[in-house]
């Protein structure tokens, strides 16, 4: 499994040329312009129990983890988010191709050590604030160390990764805003736990609760079943007039585009049986409907002269978590056996 790194680099001085080196497959460090500040030189004088001079021991506090063979180092594989570079406020992603080495540039005179690796974020860097990004990566920035380990941050940082392999990765620069990122999390979550929980008919009794919240619990019928005339639930309600209006309902748990007619056939068989009906509602799992059903549904209204209106999966889910808490302190009915 790899290991996962923060590096922090001279963002001020030496800006494109680390960049460009980066580009090129070699992470530099500072601390690096001298010979005898090559890790593996400290190493082997700490070996021996020789004494080194200040410089090397500063070199040493601060880069000894880039030399493999050290403990708890970075070993081949490893993940580093290069921080500040190319961008403040961002950072560059690369994976560990290879073991430690050292040489000294001829301009400018230092960043010695040198990690072989790749690019991960192919050249885009990935910023703080991105809607991708999870906040305790951007609160381990407050580390003020030159290198430091956030394994417990692994997964974040594997996400963002993820998230870059898309054209528009949501690891990427972009700014969104991550409440509304949160709220397209939940829905996928909760579409996937609706799954888990309610199957078939069963879903039924969730909505009819959604709809005895929106309408209230004293204007929702409950209707489906063998008998259901074509409406699983009728709502009534006054408009703010005093207009009375009827709705009948069609409830289905789809997971494929919405191109069967029947709900739209049994709307039409809801308004001839059941009195006063003003409207008709679809709620559906369904992400989109097909042409042909939207060409469909337009022909009903015009037959029926009332609107016939669809509630996919997204609006369905929203209204869901707006209303969940009221609809769990709800008494819920026995749910149909069919």
């Amino acid at each position: 499994m790899p290991r996962y790194w923060v590096m922090r680099v001279d963002h001020r001085g030496a800006k494109d040329f680390l960049w460009n080196e980066l580009k090129a497959g070699r992470l530099r460090q500072g601390w690096g312009y001298r010979e005898d500040q090559n890790l593996e030189t400290i190493a082997a004088h700490r070996t021996k129990g020789a004494g080194i001079t200040d410089e090397q021991q500063a070199t040493w506090r601060g880069n000894r983890r880039m030399l493999g063979s050290e403990p708890d180092s970075i070993q081949e594989g490893d993940v580093i988010l290069v921080a500040h570079l190319p961008e403040d406020r961002h950072w560059s992603i690369v994976r560990v191709v290879g073991p430690y080495r050292f040489q000294i540039p001829r301009a400018p005179e230092d960043y010695g050590h040198i990690l072989p690796v790749e690019l991960l974020s192919e050249e885009r860097p990935v910023g703080f604030q991105a809607k991708g990004v999870a906040a305790g990566l951007r609160q381990t920035m407050r580390n003020l160390s030159r290198l430091w380990n956030i394994d417990h941050l692994g997964e974040h940082v594997e996400q963002i990764l993820k998230g870059l392999e898309a054209p528009t990765g949501q690891g990427g620069d972009d700014n969104g805003d991550r409440l509304e990122a949160l709220l397209g999390e939940l829905e996928v979550a909760g579409w996937e736990r609706f799954k888990f929980h309610f199957q078939g008919a069963e879903f039924e009794v969730p909505c009819v609760r959604l709809l005895e919240t929106l309408y209230g619990e004293g204007n929702v019928e409950h209707t489906g079943g063998k008998n259901e005339n074509g409406a699983d639930a009728i709502c009534t309600y006054r408009d703010p007039l005093g207009v009375p209006h009827r709705v009948a309902v069609q409830i289905k748990m789809w997971s494929w585009d919405t191109d069967w007619t029947r709900p739209l056939q049994q709307i039409k068989k809801a308004c001839q049986s059941y009195e006063g009906i003003t409207s008709g509602v679809i709620l559906s799992t369904s992400e989109r409907v097909t042409p042909g059903f939207e060409a469909a549904r337009t022909k009903l209204q015009k037959e029926l002269g009332l609107p016939v209106r669809v509630v996919l999966r997204r609006e369905l889910l929203r209204l869901f978590i707006q209303h969940l808490p009221k609809l769990v302190s709800m008494e819920a009915e026995p749910e149909p056996d069919r």
